[in-house]
C-alpha cells in the first residue's frame, strides 16, 4: 500500500516548515559517535547513501555548486569512520555509482583504501547533462540504506511527477530521505522532493552554494 495517502495529513505542515529553513554550507565532519551529517542535516543510521546531482547547472557560476558538493561529500564520508557503511551515486540523466574493485553493489566502510578511491572518483566527476531525480532515487532505494542524503540544484521544472512521487513513496521502506536543495530563488525549489522527504520522515532544506 502506498504511503502517500497515509501521510497526506502531515505533508503540508512538514513541507511548509522545511521551506522556511536554510543552512550554511560545508560543516565539519562529525566526531565519533555522532550521527552522519551532510550540509548540517543529521540522521541516525549505519548504512548511508549519498545521491548527488552533477547536471550542467552544478557548474554555474564558476564551478562553485559542484565544488561545494564535492567538499561536503568528502567531509561527510570521512566522518563516517569505519563503523558505518556508505554508497555514493552521482546523477544527471543517468547514474554513476562508486564501485571500487570487488565492491559492486556492496556498501563500503570508509577505511583508508576506500577513501583514496572515493576521492579519485569524486574529483574525476564533472558537471554535465540534465537532471532526472526519480531514477537516481530509485537506484539508491534498491540498496536499502537507512538514510539517503540527496543534493540537487534543479528547479521546479525538473521536480518529481505525481507518478514518480507515488512510485517512490511505495519503495521507501524504512529509508529516510534527507534533501539538500542548492539555491532558494523563485522557481528553484522542488515541492515534490520535499513531499517525498516528509513522507519518509526526513527533511528538505535549502542551502546557498558558496555560503560559509
Amino acid at each position: 500500500m502506498s504511503r502517500v495517502p497515509l501521510a497526506a495529513a502531515v505533508i503540508g505542515a512538514a513541507v511548509a516548515a522545511a521551506f522556511g529553513l536554510g543552512l550554511a554550507a560545508a560543516a565539519e565532519p562529525p566526531s565519533p559517535g555522532q550521527p552522519p551529517r551532510f550540509f548540517g542535516l543529521e540522521a541516525a543510521g549505519q548504512r548511508i547513501a549519498y545521491v548527488c546531482d552533477r547536471s550542467a547547472s552544478m557548474s554555474e557560476p564558476d564551478g562553485v555548486p559542484l565544488a561545494d558538493a564535492k567538499r561536503e561529500l568528502l567531509a561527510s564520508i570521512e566522518g563516517l569512520g569505519e563503523s558505518r557503511q556508505f554508497h555514493l551515486l552521482f546523477y544527471n540523466e543517468r547514474q554513476s555509482m562508486f564501485e571500487p574493485a570487488g565492491g559492486r553493489g556492496r556498501p563500503m566502510f570508509a577505511d583508508d583504501a576506500t577513501l583514496r578511491e572515493v576521492r579519485r572518483f569524486i574529483d574525476g566527476t564533472p558537471a554535465a547533462g540534465g537532471t532526472r531525480h526519480a531514477e537516481a532515487i530509485a537506484a539508491a532505494l534498491r540498496l536499502a540504506p537507512d538514510v539517503v542524503f540527496l543534493l540537487t540544484d534543479a528547479d521546479a521544472a525538473h521536480d518529481l511527477t505525481d507518478a514518480d512521487l507515488e512510485r517512490l513513496s511505495g519503495r521507501l521502506g524504512a529509508t529516510r530521505l534527507m534533501v539538500v536543495q542548492f539555491g532558494g530563488g523563485e522557481g528553484r525549489r522542488s515541492p515534490q522532493l520535499a513531499r517525498l522527504a516528509a513522507i519518509s520522515g526526513g527533511v528538505y532544506r535549502v542551502v546557498e552554494p558558496g555560503a560559509d
